[in-house]
C-alpha cells in the first residue's frame, strides 16, 4: 500500500515537472521564475507547512519521535560522512568535483522533495519527524556542508547567525511553543498556514522542471561522474543505510526508521548547487549532481 501511494506521488509531481519543464524550454515563463519561487518556498510557504505539523497535541509519541528523529539524524549524517570519505578514498576525482561530492553525499534535498513527499505518505505525523530531521540537516548544511565547498573557492565568507537562523528553523522553534505550550493558532492563521503550506509540493516540482527547463540536459548524461554520485546517493548510502536500520542497533521507532530512509534517499540537495554558483566552485558539475539525481530517484525510491 505505502509504495503505490508513493508511486502514485512520484507520478503526479513527475507531471508537474513536465509540464513546468515544457513551459521553460518554450520560454514562455521568465528565467527569474525559478529563483522567485525558491525564495517564496524557502521563506514562506516550507515555515508554513513546519508550523502546521508541529501545532499538534503533545502525547507520549510525540515526545518519543522528537527524541529519536534527533539521535537517528545526528547519526545519519555523521555516518554519511564517514561513508563518502571512505568511498572517495577508492574513486579517482580531482578537486573541486571531490568536494562537490563529498557534500553531495553528506546533503539530502530534504525541503524541495523530501517535505512534500512525507507530508503527502504520512500527514502532519511524517512532517513532525522531517521537521526536526530538517532543523538538524541545517546545522550540518551550514558548518560541514558549507567549509567543505567553501575550501576550493577564493571568495571570503563567514557563517553567520542568520544562517541557521533561517525561517524554516525559526518556525520549528515556533512549533516547538506551540506544541509544549498547547497553544492554539487563532482559526484565521492556522487556515493560512495550511494552505500556504499546501503550496509547497507543487511549487517544489515546478522549480525543478523550471530548473531543468536551463539545463542542457544531454551535457548532464555524459558526465561519467555525476552517475557515481547518483548510484551512491541513491542506492549505495540508502541500502547501507536498511542495513543499518535491520540490525536495530540505535532501537529507534519504526516510524521515525521508515521517515529518515525516505528522507535519506533524496537526491542531492539543492543548496549544493547554491553554495557552489555563490562561491563560484564549478557551478556546472554541481548543477549536473543535483538534476542527474533529482531525475533518477523517481525510479530509485519505490525500490
Amino acid at each position: 500500500m505505502e509504495t503505490l501511494i508513493l508511486l502514485k506521488n512520484l507520478m503526479f509531481f513527475f507531471l508537474v515537472i513536465l509540464i513546468s519543464y515544457i513551459v521553460r524550454k518554450k520560454n514562455k515563463v521568465s528565467g527569474n521564475l525559478q529563483k522567485d519561487l525558491s525564495f517564496l518556498i524557502t521563506n514562506i510557504t516550507t515555515p508554513c507547512l513546519v508550523i502546521t505539523s508541529m501545532a499538534v497535541k503533545l502525547t507520549d509519541k510525540k515526545i518519543i519521535y522528537a527524541k529519536d528523529a534527533l539521535i537517528a539524524s545526528n547519526i545519519i549524517f555523521l555516518i554519511s560522512f564517514i561513508c563518502i570519505n571512505i568511498f572517495l578514498k577508492f574513486y579517482n576525482i580531482k578537486e573541486p568535483n571531490r568536494s562537490q561530492m563529498m557534500a553531495g553525499g553528506i546533503l539530502t534535498n530534504l525541503g524541495f522533495l523530501g517535505f512534500p513527499l512525507i507530508y503527502a505518505m504520512y500527514g502532519s505525523n511524517g512532517l513532525y519527524i522531517a521537521s526536526i530531521v530538517n532543523m538538524v540537516s541545517n546545522v550540518f548544511t551550514y558548518t560541514l556542508g558549507l567549509t567543505i565547498i567553501k575550501r576550493n573557492s577564493e571568495k571570503q565568507g563567514k557563517l553567520t547567525v542568520r544562517d541557521l537562523l533561517n525561517n524554516t528553523n525559526i518556525a520549528a522553534f515556533c512549533g516547538f511553543i506551540i506544541l509544549l505550550t498547547g497553544f492554539n493558532l487563532p482559526e484565521i492563521l492556522r487556515n493560512v498556514f495550511r494552505e500556504l503550506g499546501n503550496t509547497t509540493g507543487v511549487l517544489s516540482m515546478i522549480i525543478i522542471g523550471l530548473m531543468l527547463g536551463d539545463t542542457d540536459i544531454k551535457g548532464i548524461f555524459k558526465d561519467k561522474h555525476a552517475y557515481v554520485m547518483t548510484i551512491y546517493r541513491l542506492l549505495l548510502l540508502p541500502i547501507f543505510l536498511i542495513i543499518l536500520f535491520k540490525l536495530n542497533l540505535l532501537k529507534i521507532d519504526s516510524f521515525v526508521e521508515k521517515i529518515c530512509i525516505i528522507l535519506f534517499s533524496m537526491p542531492v540537495a539543492t543548496i549544493v548547487g547554491i553554495f557552489s554558483t555563490s562561491y563560484d566552485v564549478d557551478p556546472d558539475f554541481a548543477t549536473k549532481i543535483v538534476i542527474m539525481s533529482t531525475l533518477f530517484c523517481i525510479v530509485s525510491l519505490p525500490i
